[in-house]
């Protein structure tokens, strides 16, 4: 059993496979997002890695890398410490209580913005269809394809999130809003590769392909 456990820990390895994001978050939040709640509460704005990655339940690689993102970005600096449980890292920005989205480069990552602005969209605005929905997100900067729009309310309307408000004719397209009771919070739901739809908000499956998903 043991052997069989390590052979499929190196295929996932080798593949590149990640769990399901439900299965890396706790309490609804990702590693990052717990880090930067974390570095938000040093009261003198410097801090040292060890308490840090204890207070926010992650491991050191995943702080590492965070540090280096947010040091690229300009959000921390390194102030004295070489080994790296001893180091001392100054908080410079805090932009607020979404954790920044970065790469290692510290500049700001781009995947997910199309489902960050439709979410938005439809939190703001009522009914509407697939048109104006990308059209909102072209007038916020953010490029979404159509084919992705489509697929994303597809997803979200079997999950439950939207009421049809206009049923769409062979000259008219659907019209839809979302439903007062799924307006479940900031962030936006995720359409995962295991094709279910994931709710940060609730950190909670809302729907899947395969309803062994869902138990």
């Amino acid at each position: 059993m043991m052997q069989a456990e390590q052979q499929h820990t190196t295929e996932l390895k080798r593949t590149g496979h990640r769990k399901p994001l439900q299965m890396e978050l706790i309490g609804g939040k990702n590693a990052r997002q717990r880090i930067w709640e974390e570095l938000r509460k040093t009261s003198d704005a410097t801090f040292e890695t060890y308490p840090i990655a204890r207070a926010a339940n992650v491991d050191d690689d995943a702080l590492r890398t965070y540090l280096q993102c947010l040091t690229a970005g300009g959000f921390v600096e390194h102030v004295s410490g070489v080994r790296y449980e001893r180091r001392v890292y100054r908080l410079l920005k805090d932009t607020g209580i979404e954790a920044p989205r970065l790469t290692r480069k510290g500049e700001p990552v781009k995947q997910g913005q199309g489902a960050e602005c439709m979410w938005r969209t439809l939190r703001m605005l009522g009914e509407m269809d697939v048109t104006r929905l990308v059209s909102h997100a072209a007038a916020s900067g953010i490029d979404v394809a159509p084919s992705y729009a489509k697929t994303y309310i597809s997803l979200l309307r079997k999950a439950g999130y939207l009421i049809t408000t206009l049923p769409s004719t062979p000259h008219r397209m659907e019209r839809f809003r979302l439903s007062p009771q799924m307006n479940t919070g900031p962030r936006p739901p995720q359409i995962q590769r295991v094709k279910t739809v994931y709710d940060p908000n609730l950190n909670k499956v809302m729907w899947a392909e395969d309803p062994e998903e869902l138990s």
